[in-house]
């Protein structure tokens, strides 16, 4: 585990559990994923197909579909807005304030289609 200098990481994703309730039964989608993410690092996560991917990233961000939930586990993030203290991403409301500061602004996802995704005439950062 690479940490920051203060020894904690930014992100600690800890053993997350997203599922989806669905009229045929419950999907679980994500089940006991585990990570850290120190400042200035890069982390790639990879699988087959179906694995996963998304969703965690989904969860991370907290823009999981209706039909989905985080069941289980924590994501600790140490945001500026909150004076470098950890704080449960897990725990907070998609749609809530602090959620919305974080998704974009110190938070963002780009999606898996490359032509949608990427702009040729801006750059990312």
């Amino acid at each position: 585990m690479t940490t920051m200098e203060n020894g904690s990481p930014l992100l600690s994703v800890e053993q997350l559990k997203v599922v989806f309730e669905l009229d045929e039964g419950t999907v679980r989608a994500v089940e006991d994923v585990s990570f850290t993410v120190s400042r200035k690092q890069i982390v790639g996560i990879i699988g087959e197909s179906g694995c996963g991917k998304s969703v965690t990233a989904q969860a991370i961000m907290r823009i999981v579909p209706s039909a989905g939930r985080i069941a289980e586990g924590r994501i600790m993030f140490r945001s500026r807005q909150s004076d470098d203290r950890p704080m449960d991403l897990a725990a907070l409301k998609a749609d809530s304030r602090e959620a919305r500061q974080i998704r974009g602004g110190e938070i963002c996802m780009i999606f898996q289609e490359p032509m949608t995704a990427f702009s040729p005439v801006h750059t990312i950062g």
